[in-house]
């Protein structure tokens, strides 16, 4: 049985760096251990442009193994959706 009262905070940075350098920032918030809805920043910069774009993502664990989620992401010229379904073993 899921405890539902438990509450979780996901926070992860990532770059990669070299011709073209990129960095995110994310954090997700489970208001249970089933349900989570978060935040990023992404920024690419490859030497002549730079592109910046948060993004919303959430996810629903249907039961221990899979999940469904979405994202909308938005920010200097993106605008893009996201479905998306999770297994983990």
């Amino acid at each position: 049985m899921r405890n539902k009262k438990a509450q979780f905070l996901n926070v992860e940075a990532d770059g990669a760096f070299g011709d073209e350098d990129e960095v995110t920032i994310a954090v997700d918030y489970y208001f249970d251990p089933a349900f989570s809805l978060g935040a990023a920043y992404h920024i690419q910069d490859d030497g002549e442009d730079e592109v910046d774009f948060f993004s919303i993502p959430s996810k629903y664990f249907i039961n221990a193994n899979f999940a469904v989620g979405g994202e909308v992401a938005f920010g200097d010229d993106v605008l893009t959706f996201n479905i998306n379904a999770t297994y983990r073993f």
